[in-house]
């Protein structure tokens, strides 16, 4: 008796202490406990960006309209530039987060427009990075309201997404223009505080500082990249308004070793840059065509594309052809400028007209 006492004692342990468990699943209560543990380092981060575009999406009056109307018909816009063959999207903002006015024309506050874009961006496994204008700062760089109004843009900024995914980054200015042009200290100087502030607030969140003087690769060497620079990358970029066929810097007719050489020895500028500080670059904005050629503004292809310009199709396709393959073979991803010249945001069509010149920027050569 006592054997079988022992053996139904052992077999009913089994039962309900040996057997499977199931897995105990925790859902998350917020989005701090959903992503605080994919933080990104500077290095994966530029792997993942390969080529995207940038967008007008949270910048431009009829950029904002269109893309809350399509978000708030439940079209998830970001889903059709992922499925294009984009791997990111630099969310272009101008106007002021700090202010909670709403948008006569959306019906939202700026930072609700964004969010949406932002949440419609991850679901679609489109990267955001978030770009700010900082229009006042630049043209009045020795203010010191214009600098900490940056700062407190970003904090805002860096509130409201800590704890959401390590795919969002904050690109601090879109562009070095304006009177900030000669004052690297200046702008050196915002990039410590809106770099802390951030990393204050969320300390694993990348943070992308452009070279000043239009993001010219060249002034790279006077970055002050802010301790620690675990989470920093550098922005850089050229031809952000196209070519020019009797500019010097930026000429391009045929594709001369002149003109390749323009290239590639901003290229080779950045890579070394990024060797001896070990800081990965990405350049933020470049175009194939000089639309600011184009006689009539307003004309447009077949397709409702915006036409005119320095350059054909063909002659963009050679020169698309060969920036994609001189970035990439350098390891440097890059964003398309822009959303506007490829894509029909009424009616969510790409135009059929570009395809050529965007299967060449978006082709993978390494």
């Amino acid at each position: 008796m006592k054997k079988i006492s022992l053996l139904l004692t052992l077999t009913l342990l089994c039962l309900y202490g040996c057997g499977e468990q199931k897995p105990t699943i925790v859902k998350a209560t917020n989005t701090t406990t959903q992503y605080k543990n994919d933080s990104i380092t500077p290095y994966a981060y530029q792997k993942m960006l390969k080529t995207g575009m940038d967008v007008d999406w949270v910048k431009t009056k009829e950029g904002r309209y269109w893309a809350q109307y399509w978000h708030d018909r439940g079209v998830n816009v970001p889903q059709l530039f992922k499925n294009r063959g984009l791997s990111h999207v630099r969310i272009r903002i101008k106007e002021d987060i700090l202010s909670d006015a709403i948008s006569k024309d959306t019906g939202k506050t700026l930072m609700q427009e964004l969010k949406a874009v932002i949440d419609d961006a991850l679901k679609a496994d489109l990267i955001p990075v978030i770009a700010y204008q900082a229009k006042e700062f630049k043209d009045h760089p020795d203010n010191d309201a214009t600098l900490n109004h940056v700062v407190a843009w970003w904090q805002k900024v860096a509130k409201e997404f800590k704890g959401k995914s390590h795919k969002i980054a904050y690109d601090i200015v879109i562009e070095t223009t304006g009177k900030v042009k000669k004052r690297d200290d200046r702008l050196n100087l915002l990039y410590a505080k809106a770099t802390k502030a951030i990393h204050d607030i969320d300390p694993k969140r990348i943070v992308i500082l452009a070279a000043n003087k239009i993001s010219n690769p060249y002034k790279l060497k006077d970055l002050q990249i802010p301790k620690p620079d675990d989470y920093v990358m550098a922005e850089w970029h050229f031809y952000a308004a196209g070519p020019h066929k009797n500019h010097p810097t930026k000429r391009w007719t045929t594709g001369t070793p002149e003109e390749k050489k323009l290239i590639t020895d901003r290229v080779a500028a950045a890579v070394e840059w990024s060797r001896e500080h070990h800081i990965p670059t990405w350049v933020g904005a470049w175009m194939a065509n000089n639309y600011n050629k184009a006689g009539n503004k307003n004309a447009t292809r077949y397709d409702g594309a915006p036409a005119g310009g320095e350059y054909s199709i063909e002659e963009q396709q050679k020169l698309a052809r060969f920036i994609s393959r001189t970035l990439q073979k350098n390891g440097i991803p890059y964003a398309v400028n822009s959303d506007t010249k490829f894509f029909d945001r009424k009616t969510n069509r790409w135009y059929e007209s570009m395809k050529p010149v965007l299967d060449a920027m978006i082709r993978r050569y390494a």
